[in-house]
This record gives structure tokens, sequence and C-alpha cells, in this order.
């Protein structure tokens, strides 16, 4: 007999493992959802105490221009690409705004 009492204590054992086995990710699984309801709370909590959005008529306004702002209007001279047959690198035709080589 006292071979069946190892046998029925392994059992319990294999049970009673069994069972935590499946209910240690279900409650791990539930705090987690407690949490996230928590942190959804708090940040509506904070959301309710800042202030509201300005209206449309209370936005700022950029003032009235012809043109976009930050753009540049300006007029140049043309720099002609020498015709002479001699293959030149870009720094060498000098860059916007700069007078030729």
């Amino acid at each position: 007999m006292h071979a069946h009492s190892i046998e029925h204590a392994e059992m319990e054992l294999a049970a009673s493992r069994d069972l935590m086995v499946g209910i240690a990710p279900f409650l791990i699984g539930l705090a987690l959802v407690a949490i996230l309801i928590g942190a959804v709370w708090l940040g509506i909590r904070v959301k309710n105490r800042e202030p509201a959005a300005p209206r449309p008529e209370e936005q700022p306004r950029a003032p009235e221009r012809d043109h976009p702002p930050g753009e540049i209007r300006e007029t140049r001279e043309p720099d002609e690409v020498p015709q002479d047959g001699v293959r030149r690198t870009p720094h060498q035709l000098g860059g916007p705004g700069n007078s030729g080589t």
C-alpha cells in the first residue's frame, strides 16, 4: 500500500501543477487587463483637466500676403553653359546665384 500512497501523492501533485499552469496565465492576463483599464481611466481624467482646444475663431491668423511665406522673388541673369565641347563638373559651373567661372 505504500507504493499506492506515493502514486496517489504524485497524481495530486501533477493535478495541482496542471491547475497552476492553467490558472497562472489567466491571473497574469487579468492583472494586465486591470492595469490597462486603470491607465485608460487615468488618461481620461488627465485629459478632462486640460483646457479645451481653441475654437476656430480663436486660432491665430497669418498676415495677409500675396505670396506664400518663405518664398523669395528675385530675377537673375541666366548662366549660360559654355558650348566649347569641354566636359565640366558641377563645381566648375558654379552654384545658383554665383557668377560663372
